[in-house]
């Protein structure tokens, strides 16, 4: 859609801001870190003093330093000189470790109080998700007393460092946080001045979540929804892009006519998947294999969302891409995400990869 004017704003108006990590050894800090630098799992060593790394996203050059558990129990006034002018603090906490959390909350309690962070906010990253036995955001919230803080912009984000699950989403929290306390003047003016509009066409069978996860990402809450008729056509902003949504029901998703009329000029195709639902499969990569031959969608992206991972007996991304045979389209971009219309969680970093 055009970089030049991306890259003039990104050259003039990047904003560069100072975070720590901190968390008890083993909360998975580093393997965070280089997850959302790198992409990839890497094998880490117990850190020891700090891992400084620079990090770029949504036109914020993030500053990070993975702090090793020990150096947080050094004198105070090396802590303050080190941490000065500290923006954001990332604290990460292993869920499957029932034995420390209090000790997790007792380090929290003490960092917070130092000078440098009293106008830092505060992301926890509740991770290890996947682990079993993990405690949920919820109950972490509790553990930690988080809601006694003097801070007043926290926030806790159920996460996966091995997966990646939760990470972007934490850090679009943060992003958005510190872009607020620094003042949002030149995003503005560049919003106003350049902002994108994107068609996009989001569809697939009965009761996938196809309307859940559209409310969840531009209200942040479910909607309680009754099936799609016709279409549910709405706006979402996110990334300087206004996406026209076009929520297609069930039934006119294989309706012919109706297929040639919306997706007609769409930039980018969101089929969703129920990922509990292996009865039915079969059924959807039908569908959607007959859906993409159509005109209009033959430059578009394709974000496939295997929705409702959060259920008992869902199939997993691997298992979804084989049964909906994503590997024999003919598109040169797609995309299979794992997700929770429900939770939110996969939703944003679905988004992100469709918005880039």
């Amino acid at each position: 859609m055009g970089q030049s004017f991306t890259k003039l704003f990104s050259l003039l108006f990047k904003k560069e801001v100072r975070i720590v990590m901190i968390g008890l050894d083993a909360a998975g800090k580093t393997t965070i870190l280089y997850k959302l630098k790198l992409g990839i799992i890497v094998t880490t060593i117990p850190t020891i003093g700090f891992e400084v790394e620079t990090l770029e996203y949504k036109n914020i050059r993030f500053l990070v330093w993975d702090v090793g558990a020990c150096t947080m129990y050094r004198p105070p006034s090396l802590m303050s000189h080190c941490f000065q002018n500290t923006q954001g603090l990332i604290f990460v906490v292993d869920s499957t470790d029932r034995d420390r959390v209090v000790d997790a909350r007792d380090q929290l309690h003490t960092i917070i109080k130092e000078d440098v962070f009293k106008d830092a906010v505060l992301l926890v990253f509740a991770n290890k998700q996947d682990c079993p036995g993990a405690m949920n955001a919820v109950e972490i919230t509790d553990k930690l007393d988080l809601c006694s803080l003097r801070l007043q912009n926290w926030h806790i984000q159920s996460a996966s460092a091995t997966s990646g699950e939760g990470l972007y989403e934490g850090l679009d929290w943060l992003s958005d946080n510190i872009s607020n306390k620094m003042g949002m003047s030149f995003t503005k003016m560049y919003s106003f001045l350049f902002k994108k509009e994107a068609r996009i066409v989001m569809v697939g069978l009965g009761a996938a979540g196809k309307t859940t996860i559209l409310y969840k990402l531009k209200l942040g809450k479910i909607i309680t929804t009754i099936p799609t008729i016709g279409f549910n056509i709405d706006t979402l902003e996110y990334k300087n892009i206004s996406f026209n949504v076009w929520d297609v029901g069930a039934y006119d998703m294989i309706h012919l006519q109706m297929r040639r009329h919306y997706t007609q000029n769409a930039q980018g195709l969101i089929f969703v998947v129920d990922s509990a639902d292996q009865d039915r499969v079969n059924e959807a990569r039908n569908e959607l294999h007959l859906l993409l031959k159509e005109e209009g969608l033959r430059d578009a992206l394709l974000l496939v969302y295997a929705n409702k991972q959060d259920l008992p007996g869902a199939l997993n991304v691997a298992d979804i891409t084989n049964k909906l045979d994503l590997h024999s389209l003919g598109l040169q971009h797609w995309y299979i995400q794992s997700a929770s219309a429900t939770t939110g969680e996969g939703l944003y970093e679905g988004v992100d990869w469709l918005a880039n």
